[in-house]
């Protein structure tokens, strides 16, 4: 059985370049999924963390047509 390494928040957020209040913002959108929580600490999995790295990105709110 191999056990995968979880990130925490902080961990997580430096992985992706982000800072962690923006990861935490991300998952109150229900943008990003932690893999657990531990008391107030979210964890996340390394595939969760690959697929923010690679998501579709935007700034600002979308163009009006």
């Amino acid at each position: 059985m191999e056990v995968s390494k979880l990130y925490t928040t902080q961990e997580a957020a430096q992985e992706l370049g982000i800072t962690p209040g923006y990861l935490r913002t991300l998952i109150t959108q229900g943008r990003a999924t932690p893999a657990q929580q531990i008391g107030g600490t979210w964890l996340f999995s390394q595939e969760e963390i690959e697929r923010l790295r690679t998501r579709n990105r935007t700034r600002g709110p979308a163009k009006k047509k």
